[in-house]
């Protein structure tokens, strides 16, 4: 019996969520991940090009949120990977952007510098323009042509990371979820750093989802309080990533915000782990662990089985900025599976009458309960949900019910 009740749970979760191979059709049979899309930007005075991922069956019913990339050259392809595998339980479905560059110094530095690091750097210093082109020309350009919804994260590497903190101190209004990865925080003597405790002082960024990664730049027979008083160029990244998570955990009560360290990757080997693990946290609100009550219903009341459906979609509607309802058919498929696979009739009308609250005026809401009331020979029961079926959009289904009842 374990068993087959464990393959009908399985048939409920493939019947509702297709498989999302990210790819498209083509004759010649090519595995194609993503398009490539280009603005002119009136602000930068040159032509951008992004590289965009859908996901795949969309439609004008449906919207997403929408995740920028930074360097896309280098870090597009992984997070596309990453979002097929976290999918849909862990983070919700997004579109992806991937932003290329043009010149990356310019673009992601909050001053400027002619001459850092051994290298000239004349051009540094353009975060505050690069930001206007991402805010007034790439994010309405993407809106207007893609299904997207109010809800955007952006991820930045390196120079990257300095821009996403950089953003996120100074123009947080931009994006939703920030994700910076060994950010170069070094960068023009720790100006950022410098000026974040006055920035988070002045604010209240609760409501904003930040996630940092650092990457092991302590250097040989360093640990973290030998390298806080170290002064050589090798270890200025991580000196000055330390100085900024100080400055975090000082103002934890104005943030909400994850700070990693890897001990055993590099500036360039942090990038992946550190993706992975910074979307889990930037969507930390997402996953439902308590939606899967329903493989085991005898353990909990119908209280605890249907409440955190209403507390968990709350929440959700509270951070996508919209009402946010589980699907229909997920719902149906549990309330009839806990009838028919588990013979608990009481816990199978509770599902199907939380699916009547979240969808009233959706016709197969009444016929369901028509259905539940038909298994459990209560006809007159039955009649009333399927004549409602009936009232709101004319639902042949409900109709051909009737007539075979006599009505």
């Amino acid at each position: 019996m374990r068993i087959n009740r464990f393959f009908i749970a399985l048939i409920i979760l493939c019947a509702y969520f297709k498989v999302n191979a990210q790819l498209s059709p083509n004759t010649d049979k090519q595995i194609i991940i993503g398009k490539v899309d280009s603005l002119y930007s009136e602000i930068l005075n040159e032509q951008r090009e992004v590289w965009v991922q859908v996901p795949e069956g969309t439609d004008n019913t449906k919207r997403y949120p929408v995740i920028y990339v930074l360097d896309a050259s280098k870090n597009f392809y992984s997070v596309t990977a990453m979002l097929k595998q976290l999918i849909p339980w862990t983070i919700p479905n997004s579109i992806i952007v991937g932003i290329t560059n043009t010149d990356r110094t310019r673009d992601f530095t909050p001053t400027n510098v002619p001459f850092q690091r051994g290298q000239e750097s004349k051009n540094s210093g353009g975060a505050r323009n690069f930001l206007n082109f991402v805010e007034k020309e790439l994010k309405p350009f993407i809106a207007n042509k893609y299904p997207t919804e109010n809800n955007s994260t952006i991820i930045g590497h390196s120079t990257g990371g300095l821009f996403v903190l950089y953003t996120f101190l100074n123009h947080e209004k931009v994006f939703d979820n920030y994700l910076a990865i060994d950010p170069s925080l070094w960068w023009d003597k720790e100006y950022l750093v410098k000026e974040a405790e006055e920035k988070i002082d002045t604010k209240n960024l609760t409501e904003k989802s930040l996630y940092i990664a650092v990457a092991n730049s302590l250097g040989k027979a360093m640990d973290t309080v030998k390298v806080r008083r170290d002064k050589t160029e090798p270890t200025e990244q991580i000196r000055a990533n330390l100085k900024f998570h100080d400055i975090l955990v000082k103002h934890r009560n104005k943030l909400n915000f994850s700070w990693e360290y890897f001990k055993n990757e590099d500036h360039g080997s942090v990038v992946i782990p550190a993706q992975y693990n910074g979307l889990r946290s930037v969507f930390s609100w997402f996953p439902f662990p308590e939606m899967w009550r329903f493989n085991t219903p005898k353990s909990y009341s119908i209280k605890q089985l249907i409440e955190p459906y209403y507390s968990h979609y709350k929440k959700l509607s509270t951070r996508m900025k919209r009402d946010v309802k589980p699907e229909w058919q997920l719902l149906n498929d549990v309330g009839f599976y806990m009838l028919r696979g588990h013979n608990l009739p009481k816990k199978a009308l509770a599902y199907l009458e939380m699916n009547l609250d979240f969808y009233p005026n959706d016709s197969k809401s009444q016929v369901a309960l028509g259905d539940y009331y038909i298994s459990q020979k209560e006809k007159v029961l039955a009649i009333e949900y399927y004549k409602k079926a009936v009232e709101i959009d004319g639902n042949e289904h409900a109709k051909a019910k009737l007539l075979k009842l006599g009505q």
